[in-house]
């Protein structure tokens, strides 16, 4: 909704501006020029006044239009994201899309696609987290070595 303060400006110039209006028709044929000149001038000025207030309004209008817009959108993709660990998938009209990456979705709500590496392994380019294959977490990798500290 627009800001009141903003309305009522748009309202009191327009309100002005009707009351030059009404005045130079109500006016006896003896004004002078100066003074036709003068409430020329005030309803201009009014009338300025009313266009600044209403394109103001408008671009309030139209910045609410794209939050609106954008508002709708992530909740259609909120109602089509689907979570089938470890990842999301993007279900519309029976088709199914992906995988995202979960935590890129969970901690921001974007839906990243993942990228497959060798091994079926999946990893994001955005969080650089790693999936492993059949939705198991990587395991850790531990170095292998000969060498026995206790052995002297």
């Amino acid at each position: 909704m627009p800001d009141l303060a903003l309305l009522a400006t748009v309202l009191t110039s327009i309100k002005t501006a009707t009351d030059i209006v009404r005045g130079l028709r109500d006016a006896d044929i003896s004004l002078e020029k100066a003074e036709l000149k003068l409430k020329l001038a005030d309803l201009m000025t009014a009338l300025a006044d009313a266009r600044i207030a209403v394109s103001s309004v408008q671009e309030e209008l139209l910045t609410k239009d794209r939050q609106i817009k954008e508002l709708r959108e992530s909740l259609d993709l909120k109602k089509a994201m689907k979570y089938q660990a470890p990842f999301y998938w993007l279900e519309e009209g029976g088709k199914r899309d992906g995988p995202f990456c979960q935590q890129c979705y969970d901690s921001a709500q974007k839906a990243i696609r993942l990228q497959v590496l060798e091994n079926q392994y999946w990893r994001c380019n955005t969080c650089s987290h790693t999936y492993a294959p059949g939705g198991s977490r990587p395991r850790q990798v531990r170095a292998v070595t000969d060498f026995d500290p206790r052995d002297p």
